[in-house]
């Protein structure tokens, strides 16, 4: 039977005779639970389509317990607090701001602690909504890798009004709320073979986070980032750049597209990674920078050899195009 998950779309497919809590614990998904007999009314959720049997009771509509309860049909459930596989649950919670510091570029790096007893959860790659004192909330990428526990870091690219006046709020206000995790541009699984990390300005700050938690957990397979901006002076101050340069399997690209001349590399970044890859088929690609840079990249790729599907970024989500 197939049973169809509101709000999240995800359909589970239950074994003869299975109940539905087992069947989505058996799929990997971690659902709310606790008696596992129907009294506690934990695992509670509402029969949109369908029928279920229940303790010898046939439901076609209204709340059930999914802990005791098997399809005698395909059904769609409104089924609250039920993670997929590598999916994390969002918080939101109280920072203090340990470090706010101009870093070069017009770039700040603020570093943020959560309180102790909670460390934050997220996967590598993932971001955060940081919330203004007029209630705006506004998405930065996460710099840190989850081995950091409590610490937490962004990369805030201060030139416009509104970047300038959080950075003002910052240093004057030592606690900030925050809600994460989001994003599915991540790393909750390492992939078999070798990474391409493409970061335009202060998109450095997810593929920072990415290369740290390769770092963290001695991924072997070789992983190359080409991070692009159009000016020399637009690179910022990276903490452990000097000890990336130390690993055998990463290599690092600076890549500048306005002014040649330089002593790194010049153009596009898509033409830097082509003129790495003669054959880009074996790559996982993730892809950082505004939905202009990305889609360019993705194109430019595209036509070179790659499969769109060996591309992700979150730009993919918050802009899709037609």
């Amino acid at each position: 039977m197939r049973v169809t998950l509101q709000p999240s779309g995800a359909v589970l497919e239950i074994l003869p005779g299975e109940r539905i809590l087992d069947g989505a614990r058996r799929l990997g998904y971690e659902c709310p639970q606790s008696c596992r007999n129907g009294n506690c009314h934990v695992c509670g959720a509402l029969l949109v389509e369908g029928r279920v049997e229940q303790a010898g009771d046939v439901r076609d509509h209204g709340e059930f317990y999914t802990c005791i309860a098997e399809p005698l049909e395909d059904c769609i459930v409104l089924w609250d607090g039920v993670l997929a596989l590598g999916e994390l649950p969002v918080r939101s919670v109280s920072c203090q701001v340990i470090e706010c510091r101009d870093v070069g570029g017009d770039t700040w790096r603020v570093r943020l602690r959560a309180p102790a007893g909670k460390p934050p959860r997220y996967h590598a790659g993932q971001y955060l909504m940081i919330e203004r004192e007029n209630g705006e909330k506004s998405a930065f990428s996460l710099a840190s890798a989850p081995h950091s526990g409590r610490d937490l870091e962004i990369h805030v690219l201060a030139r416009e009004s509104s970047a300038l006046s959080l950075i003002e709020q910052l240093q004057r206000n030592p606690m900030v709320r925050i809600e994460m995790p989001f994003g599915d541009t991540h790393l909750a699984e390492l992939p078999n073979g070798p990474l391409v990390l493409i970061a335009a300005g202060t998109g450095m700050g997810q593929i920072h986070s990415l290369i740290e938690h390769c770092r963290a957990t001695g991924f072997k397979h070789p992983v190359h980032l080409y991070w692009g901006v159009r000016r020399p002076e637009d690179f910022y101050e990276i903490e452990h750049w000097d000890e990336w340069l130390k690993l055998p399997n990463l290599f690092l690209h600076k890549v500048v597209s306005d002014q040649c001349g330089w002593q790194g590399r010049c153009g596009m970044l898509h033409e830097a990674v082509c003129e790495d890859f003669p054959d880009l088929k074996a790559l996982h690609v993730y892809a950082s920078g505004s939905p202009a840079m990305v889609y360019g990249t993705l194109d430019a790729l595209v036509e070179a050899g790659m499969d769109a599907h060996q591309m992700r970024a979150d730009v993919f989500a918050y802009a899709p195009r037609s």
